[in-house]
């Protein structure tokens, strides 16, 4: 009797072996055919360097009314954004889902989170890819026509930035619903981007915290002299790239050749990542994402305050109608940790956003906007219904099966969810894993 369950023993545990062979053989198939392969560490700069951008992510002398920082719409408590569908910058009051809009406005979109951005060949930034620094140019493409370009007018700032992370942080100081706020302080009553700019480091280097700032710039640039909104971009970027470097995830330690890292179902879910629910068609790469801009028929519920035909997308900056509603594809990796998804956030969950490809068409069509929470505003939204603007979202969704809809099994769409929240979570933040 005893021979007989240990024969049953070493069968269950040779058939489950088996299993787990043919598994890791198929996602070493699966692999190699879409290029996945993990993302290293980024290389760690200069301390001084880091140090003034980390005192700048904090620094409300940034904001025209100094009510706000980077920090609010960034916070690391929530995947580095805030958990709003629509971020609420200056006027408003509180953070994360405490959050009220009070006097403030309301962006036109999800703040986007900053996690492992700080590589130089992610080239574009921002929901719309409005900015973008060429990698092995350096020229710039940017809301500020005096940045872009070879021969930009502010060359000096524009040759500061080390790469597009950086570019992409001067821009919501200058932006009015963000941190400049209302006419009626020294850098929101300036006529152009450049002479906001220069306001705000003014208060830096001759107000009243100048002392601290210029010896930090001093040690953070030792060549320089002279010091403009260009080092405050690169300092931030740089603290950015060197403080959200989450990159040791199962799945990258998987990818560097531990089989175990990963459990079955994360495994069985990367299978289905990579095959029946088509994800890596578009999140692929070391990145998981090739940056390219895409439809993929998300719902648009819009801040009231914005009229038809609402937020258009990667058309707004590059007028080209097969950009119309299209947006930049995320990176994956601690996705979990960055809710509510999508340019809108208008998903509160990675279960409804898997939900969403099971069914476009239904998701766009039926949405209810009941049940995302607005509590944190004060204003209304609405929901764009219109049926022919929703056609052109759902038509130029490319991958003809995500079109369609990803027909999953309940098994699948589970294993799917186990890779995406714990797969690609970095293990820092998986207290069960250490």
């Amino acid at each position: 009797m005893k021979y007989l369950a240990l024969c049953l023993i070493l069968l269950t545990l040779f058939s489950q072996n088996s299993f787990s062979n043919t598994l890791d053989q198929q996602i070493e198939a699966l692999v190699k055919e879409h290029n996945l392969i993990p993302l290293d560490p980024i290389k760690r700069d200069e301390v001084e360097l880091v140090r003034l951008g980390a005192m700048l992510f904090h620094e409300t002398e940034l904001s025209g009314e100094r009510n706000i920082s980077c920090n609010i719409c960034h916070h690391p408590r929530f995947g580095t954004g805030d958990a709003l569908p629509f971020s609420i910058g200056e006027g408003g009051e509180g953070i994360g889902t405490n959050r009220k809009q009070m006097s403030g406005g309301v962006t036109k979109r999800h703040s986007p989170h900053l996690i492992n951005l700080g590589y130089s060949d992610i080239e574009h930034m921002f929901w719309d890819g409005r900015v973008f620094r060429d990698e092995s140019t350096g020229e710039l493409q940017t809301p500020e026509p005096a940045l872009n370009g070879k021969n930009p007018k502010l060359d000096k700032i524009a040759k500061t930035f080390s790469m597009s992370l950086s570019v992409q942080t001067i821009f919501p100081i200058v932006n009015d619903l963000e941190m400049k706020g209302p006419k009626g302080n020294d850098i929101s009553n300036t006529k152009n981007n450049e002479e906001a700019w220069e306001a705000v480091m003014k208060r830096l280097t001759k107000g009243v915290k100048s002392e601290r700032y210029m010896a930090q710039f001093q040690k953070a640039f030792p060549k320089d002299k002279e010091f403009h909104i260009g080092h405050v971009g690169e300092s931030l970027g740089i603290f950015l790239k060197n403080n959200f470097n989450l990159v040791n995830t199962p799945y990258d330690s998987y990818l560097k050749g531990n089989r175990d890292a990963m459990n079955e179902s994360e495994k069985r879910g990367l299978v289905v990542f990579a095959t029946k629910g088509k994800c890596v068609e578009c999140h692929q790469g070391r990145h998981l994402s090739n940056f390219e801009f895409k439809s993929v028929g998300v719902p648009q519920f819009t801040w009231e305050k914005i009229k038809a035909p609402y937020d258009q997308g990667r058309y707004e900056v590059t007028t080209n109608k097969e950009d119309l509603f299209k947006f930049r594809t995320p990176p994956l990796r601690n996705i979990s940790i960055t809710a509510p998804f999508m340019h809108n956030g208008v998903f509160s969950t990675l279960e409804e956003v898997i939900q969403h490809y099971t069914h476009p068409r239904r998701s766009i069509h039926h949405f209810d906007m009941s049940k995302i929470d607005l509590s944190a505003y004060a204003d209304k939204f609405i929901f764009d219904s219109d049926r022919e603007r929703n056609m052109v979202r759902i038509n130029s969704i490319d991958i003809p099966e995500v079109r369609r809809g990803v027909d999953l099994s309940v098994q699948e769409r589970e294993d799917l969810l186990k890779f995406l929240s714990t797969g690609l979570l970095d293990y820092r933040l998986q207290k069960d894993r250490l």
